[in-house]
């Protein structure tokens, strides 16, 4: 049985400014599974860094209930409030570990001794203290610059640090909030493969706060969608790539650019303003290929023609997702068996309409 590490139940967070009321995140609830690298995604403002915030109660909630790994952390409801203790939440909060954009490092210290720093108050003795800095510097691959300075590294190398001293107290949990934004995209990919390997090795659950749908393309199982303090969207990372029900999720997962490259190579081919025996549509396959033989087959057996005016592929989670943007021509009866019959082959079928793709 899946075992929840993290659950947020109707989770509201609200900021008085002034005479100002500003929901930040609004009756959330998100459950997240132990070892799972769970994806938070949406634009500058929408509540994601917030929203995590309550996940180690830095930031305490307006209302709702938070449980993390079995403990109750926060729980109001009805204006009756819950709030764990505060010498039992510090513990707690060393088994959550945190990355963030700029990296949070001591300049004025050695690589090695702002793992150290981490570990001051545990009760570790000095040299094991410094033995176990080291080994965590082994781990992301910076062993050799433990007596290095912060200045002297890549920004790559300095988020590799920053992600050494969060593991410091062996946290069970492990949140990335914009953790690979101030980086190029060579470091953003080393990044994202070193969580992903901590993930792995160490059973890590990971908690990818982004605005970069790239990031979560790479290394999530699962993804919510967040806008204006609210998640809009939930699924696993293929369900959310290849079926997103919500225009702000297409944007992210890049469907609605690519429908605007469809759209923009009908128009480019005069070939809008489609003849009353024509649609245009988009084929989503999951795993498998749409065949030239299966474009064939249309033709053969429901005597419908496939013109394909844009494709791309891409692997996610190891398995092959692909897109064709194709111009269908035959009878509207044709057409619908045709289409029957692609479903049948686990193909999603989506009609595209000038400005947007929806579910057909």
């Amino acid at each position: 049985m899946t075992e929840k590490i993290i659950e947020l139940d109707n989770i509201s967070v609200t900021f008085k400014q002034k005479n100002q009321t500003i929901e930040a995140v609004k009756n959330v609830s998100l459950d997240i599974n132990r070892g799972d690298i769970y994806g938070i995604v949406g634009y500058s403002g929408a509540g994601k860094s917030t929203l995590v915030r309550v996940i180690n109660l830095l930031q305490k909630p307006t209302s709702g209930k938070a449980k993390i790994n079995g403990d109750l952390f926060y729980e109001n409801t009805d204006g009756h409030e819950k709030v764990i203790e505060t010498n039992k939440l510090r513990k707690k909060r060393r088994k959550i570990g945190m990355i963030f954009q700029h990296f949070n490092l001591l300049n004025e210290q050695t690589v090695v001794q702002n793992v150290e720093f981490a570990l001051k108050h545990s009760s570790l003795k000095e040299k094991e203290i410094a033995s176990k800095a080291l080994d965590l510097l082994k781990l992301v691959g910076l062993e050799d610059r433990a007596n290095a300075y912060p200045s002297q590294l890549s920004g790559g190398q300095q988020q590799r640090v920053a992600i050494a001293r969060a593991l410091a107290n062996d946290p069970e949990i492990l949140i990335s909030d914009e953790g690979t934004s101030a980086l190029d995209p060579k470091n953003t990919i080393q990044i994202l493969d070193l969580l992903k390997r901590l993930n792995n090795e160490l059973g890590l659950t990971v908690v990818l706060i982004t605005h970069e749908m790239e990031a979560v393309k790479r290394i999530a199982d699962r993804v919510a969608v967040m806008e204006n303090g609210e998640i809009i969207e939930t699924g696993n990372l293929l369900d959310i790539f290849t079926n997103a029900k919500h225009k702000l999720t297409r944007e992210f997962v890049g469907t609605e650019s690519a429908s605007s490259k469809a759209l923009a190579t009908l128009k480019a081919a005069k070939l809008v303003q489609l003849d009353d025996d024509q649609e245009c549509i988009q084929l989503t396959y999951i795993g498998s290929s749409v065949s030239e033989s299966l474009i064939v087959k249309l033709y053969k057996d429901f005597d419908v023609i496939a013109n394909i005016i844009y494709g791309n592929i891409e692997i996610l989670q190891g398995t092959p997702v692909g897109a064709l943007f194709v111009i269908v021509k035959g009878s509207v009866e044709n057409r619908k068996k045709a289409i029957k019959f692609l479903k049948e082959q686990d193909i999603i079928v989506t009609k595209v309409e000038e400005g947007e793709v929806f579910n057909g």
